[in-house]
């Protein structure tokens, strides 16, 4: 598997259904494999945060596959192809349509008990357990804990973490850590919310066109207005170091 090294991060430059092989395989070893999918927003917290947890854990991850668009043209402008952007949400939503069957052990850390029942009702045929931690939990150790145990009981084949980032990468770790799960961690984000149609993704051409941002900006300015306007004053850092 080749890899794309920078001074951020390394990624697997990966085809998608070279990435969908690698994490079935994954479900099916030993110890807990970790896949994570760093977009322009996880590079910059990486480009300003020397100390972030997440220069450890992309490090380490089984699997680190670019999913932004922009990212790609970035490491273009460095002399670095990435031959297939593969966006979180839409590996998820293969793994979800066509790869996960009855037989797989299934385990959700986020979301509403709502989305997991939309969830379910949508994907009767598949084993789904769910914990849902409150908000702050990545700080309140009896609450990592809680999300740990639920995860080493169940005994899953795969955890998808949509706790947002960075939780679910240092969740993520520390289930690993434990040595006590076999099965295949993916840092999701809002994946499941495409999932159910709780939030919609961009149309084809907007996505081709680099513009998936912009789409998902309108549909939650209060939210995501700063963080986007924050991450594009980042982009000269993200470059540099890339």
């Amino acid at each position: 598997m080749k890899i794309i090294e920078t001074k951020l991060c390394n990624f697997h430059n990966i085809t998608l259904d070279s990435a969908l092989d690698s994490v079935e395989k994954f479900s099916q070893s030993s110890g807990l494999d970790i896949v994570v999918t760093p977009n322009v927003d996880h590079m910059a917290r990486l480009a300003t945060d020397n100390e972030s947890p997440l220069h450890d854990i992309y490090k380490n991850s089984s699997l680190c596959i670019c999913d932004s668009r922009i990212l790609q043209k970035l490491l273009s402008l460095k002399g670095k192809t990435v031959s297939e952007v593969i966006p979180g949400s839409t590996l998820t939503q293969i793994l979800f349509d066509s790869k996960l069957t009855s037989e797989d052990n299934i385990v959700i850390i986020g979301g509403s008990e709502e989305v997991l029942l939309k969830l379910k009702a949508k994907y009767k045929h598949l084993s789904i357990s769910h914990h849902n931690p409150p908000m702050g939990f990545i700080n309140r150790e009896n609450e990592v804990q809680k999300a740990i145990d639920f995860c080493i009981e169940m005994n899953p084949d795969f955890i998808f973490l949509a706790v947002g980032s960075p939780r679910q990468e240092v969740l993520a770790e520390k289930i690993k850590k434990t040595h006590k799960c076999s099965a295949v961690a993916l840092c999701i984000g809002a994946s499941i919310l495409f999932l159910v149609d709780e939030e919609k993704r961009a149309p084809l051409w907007m996505q081709k066109a680099n513009l998936e941002w912009l789409f998902r900006m309108l549909q939650d300015p209060r939210r995501l207005m700063m963080r986007y306007w924050g991450n594009f004053l980042r982009l000269h850092r993200i470059f540099k170091k890339i």
